[in-house]
């Protein structure tokens, strides 16, 4: 019985199968055009199963069509894009200041200005390789326009500018390190005519420009005491005045020199000095020389004394440096005098405060006060003094403000052509670095000078037989210059 019962279904198992293939047999075509596509997604660990058949998009080609189209422009932008960003890589190629391959020869600025660096420091190397020495330059050159117009392009009371195209100065540096060395300064153009002008290097009565100075030449001898002391001797520039003349790696923060640097002060002395430097705090020099921008003189009647404390913070953010000088000077208003009893002494303190709450600020100041003994004009002694401010801003690494006021109090006329006079001025320089090349800079400054008296030449005569010394002619309170210079030092 339970045999049979076990057939049957063995049977009845047999027909449903056989039902079952014919009907997938029959439906197979019907599958084959029918596109299945099965999703699983994950929700929350529960396993969920979809199915979506697919379908051709309403519209057919016309929107196959719109998206080739929108393909091609797409493709078109992109190769546009390509084109201007090449063009761009080989702009900024021309522009870097890079030196050409060793086999080519220099095509761009970028790459001649290269070059030259390339060049340059290569002798520097040499000369320092060999020889410890080292070799350094500026040049400064430029254009300046006075509103005044002045007959022979001068500037009145200015150090070394002038009125239209001028070589401002071209400075040669070579100098020395170790126990025994030395430094030369030879300076040319418009600021060595000043400079052996005023210090009557080659003649005591110049026959036209001269147009080379050598500004300094001294010997150096570091000597094994403490933290050693350095000692000087030959023709150096004055201690005094928080402006310099320019070297390479010292430049003043405006273009013209001012006030009490051009009236108040000397600018060299002939003679013997040693600094030394006790802490991070304080410093001192102290010399002798032959006085006042006169290294050839010896008829002074005795040396004078030169002097400098120098006091600052462990950061050198404040700082206070007092300078000062005292001794026998021949005076210039005389002639015919081999020696001079007249004493000329000036004491000159400098500040300087970067303040930490303001980056980048820079704030400067200077008093000048001078005296000199005996018949130095008009039969009496003289005495002259003068304050100086400066504001310097650095925008950013490459671009600097410097704003200097300043007046010149000459109580007796004998720094300004024996007329008693107040002068003051005030300048605005912006500096702004070149980039992708190592010390040029650009300057543009404008200034105005004004004085208590007219004192300042046009190209306007008043009358045919003029007084002495401004040829008769027609005399303003102030005068008003813009200035244009490039400045090159390595």
């Amino acid at each position: 019985m339970n045999r049979t019962s076990t057939t049957r279904g063995v049977a009845w198992l047999r027909l449903v199968v056989g039902v079952a293939v014919l009907g997938m047999l029959c439906n197979a075509k019907a599958w084959a055009q029918t596109a299945t596509t099965t999703t699983t997604t994950h929700r929350h660990h529960h396993h969920v199963v979809s199915t979506t058949t697919s379908t051709t998009p309403a519209g057919g080609p016309d929107e196959e069509e719109r998206l080739n189209q929108l393909a091609g422009q797409v493709g078109n932008l992109q190769k546009q894009t390509d084109d201007t960003t090449s063009e761009v890589k080989k702009i900024e190629a021309a522009m870097v200041v890079a030196q050409p391959a060793a086999s080519a020869s220099p095509t761009t600025i970028g790459q001649h200005v290269g070059l030259a660096e390339t060049n340059i420091a290569a002798i520097q190397k040499n000369l320092s390789d060999n020889l410890g020495i080292s070799v350094h330059a500026l040049v400064d050159a430029g254009y300046e326009h006075n509103f005044n117009q002045p007959n022979g392009n001068t500037n009145t009371f200015r150090a070394w500018d002038e009125d239209g195209f001028t070589l401002t100065q071209g400075n040669l540096h070579i100098e020395r390190d170790g126990t025994v060395g030395f430094v030369t300064d030879l300076n040319f153009g418009q600021v060595a005519n000043s400079i052996s002008a005023g210090t009557n290097y080659s003649n005591v009565g110049h026959v036209g420009p001269q147009w080379f100075d050598p500004t300094q030449y001294y010997l150096t001898y570091t000597a094994p005491f403490g933290s050693g002391v350095n000692f000087q001797a030959g023709r150096f520039v004055t201690l005094l005045g928080a402006e310099v003349i320019p070297v390479y790696n010292n430049q003043n923060f405006n273009e013209s020199r001012g006030l009490l640097f051009t009236l108040g002060e000397p600018l060299t002395h002939t003679g013997v000095r040693a600094s030394y430097t006790f802490n991070d705090y304080v410093s001192a020099t102290a010399g002798l020389n032959n006085g006042w921008d006169d290294p050839q003189a010896n008829s002074n009647g005795g040396p004078n004394v030169e002097g400098e404390l120098t006091l600052n913070n462990k950061d050198k953010s404040l700082s206070l440096v007092v300078n000062g000088i005292y001794g026998p000077n021949v005076q210039p208003a005389n002639t015919g005098v081999s020696k001079s009893d007249s004493n000329l002494g000036a004491i000159d303190p400098i500040a300087t405060w970067k303040p930490s709450f303001v980056p980048n600020l820079t704030l400067q100041a200077e008093y000048l006060y001078a005296s000199q003994s005996g018949p130095v004009i008009n039969g009496h002694s003289a005495t002259w003094q003068g304050a100086a401010g400066y504001v310097v801003y650095d925008f950013n690494p490459a671009l600097e403000a410097a704003t200097r006021a300043e007046f010149f109090d000459d109580e007796d006329g004998a720094r300004t052509d024996g007329q008693a006079q107040t002068l003051w001025e005030i300048t605005q320089t912006l500096s702004y670095k070149i980039p992708e090349v190592t010390g040029l800079i650009a300057r543009l400054e404008y200034r105005h000078d004004n004085s208590s008296q007219n004192a300042f030449t046009n190209n306007n005569f008043v009358s045919s037989s003029p007084p002495a010394p401004y040829a008769g002619q027609h005399l303003w309170h102030g005068q008003d210059t813009l200035a244009a210079n490039i400045i090159y030092a390595f």
